[in-house]
């Protein structure tokens, strides 16, 4: 349908909430909600004010963001934000908004000037190490790929050794001893995972899969129903967790439960095994009404 200011009103919102990740702040997800609120602004002239207002408030906010997480890369993210948003004021007599956000920005690099100074080698052996662990987990995913969970797992802990706050190679690690039958050790590795990063829903439901195949339902269904609360809500994504929440619960017999979550799976993103799975259900609850 033809383009409308409300849509990318809808797509800067989420992005937004997307932008804080943890204690950390995604610099793609607060670009991309600039970029969406600019765009609502070009598709209506009666809807600029309100886009640029828009704009202004999330630069304060992330700025904000950015000195409570105290981290550089979050002030950088804040700092890029912030200038960007007067920037794109420029010229329309916000002068009281255009000050304040340069008073900001002159803040963020004072403490990012700061940081850098006090950390010294200190962080430049920091970074170096975390890039180092992002390497070696890139390796490891690499190699699970290609059905050699062994030597992916010895690249995951070498990630982990150069830096143990690596939340990707807690949850890829916890993959690879899955494919290696170890499972008490996975469910420990995506615990350490859901430690550094509580609010993944990616990982909990990847926790619930595991616990599920092993027959542990009701934990299972608790971190399906966890990943559905953290869940961003895009259609293919929530499916998913729907879709396994719904096998838990057949699992459990609670059918009438499975087909509504099912359902609601299927609503989302249709699928050959929700419909599959709606049916059993429905069989299930006719035979036990028939009996």
């Amino acid at each position: 349908h033809p383009q409308q200011a409300n849509d990318y009103f809808a797509i800067g919102d989420l992005c937004a909430r997307l932008t804080l990740q943890g204690n950390s702040l995604s610099q793609t997800y607060a670009a991309k909600t600039v970029a969406a609120y600019t765009r609502a602004g070009e598709l209506s002239n009666r809807e600029l004010s309100a886009a640029r207002r828009a704009i202004v408030s999330f630069a304060f906010w992330i700025a904000n963001a950015a000195r409570t997480l105290g981290a550089y890369e979050a002030l950088e993210t804040g700092l890029l934000i912030c200038e960007q948003a007067r920037r794109l004021i420029a010229g329309a007599e916000w002068h009281d908004d255009e000050r304040r956000l340069q008073m900001t920005e002159d803040r963020l690099r004072e403490l990012m000037t700061r940081m850098f100074e006090s950390e010294g080698d200190a962080a430049d052996r920091r970074m170096s190490a975390e890039r180092e662990s992002r390497t070696l987990c890139d390796q490891g995913q690499v190699l699970l790929r290609q059905g050699r969970p062994q030597e992916a797992l010895e690249r995951f802990e070498a990630a982990l050794s150069a830096s143990d706050a690596n939340q990707s190679a807690w949850l890829w690690r916890a993959m690879a001893l899955t494919d290696l039958g170890r499972f008490d050790e996975a469910l420990a590795s995506y615990d350490r995972a859901l430690a550094l990063e509580p609010d993944s829903a990616g990982v909990w439901n990847n926790k619930g899969s595991l616990l599920m195949e092993l027959g542990r339902l009701e934990a299972a269904l608790a971190c399906f129903e966890r990943a559905i609360d953290l869940a961003a809500p895009i259609s293919t994504v929530k499916a998913v967790y729907w879709l396994n929440r719904g096998k838990a619960l057949y699992m459990l017999g609670r059918y009438a439960e499975a087909r509504d979550a099912l359902l609601h799976s299927h609503e989302l993103d249709p699928s050959p095994e929700s419909a599959a799975g709606i049916a059993a259900c429905r069989e299930r609850l006719e035979g036990s009404s028939g009996s």
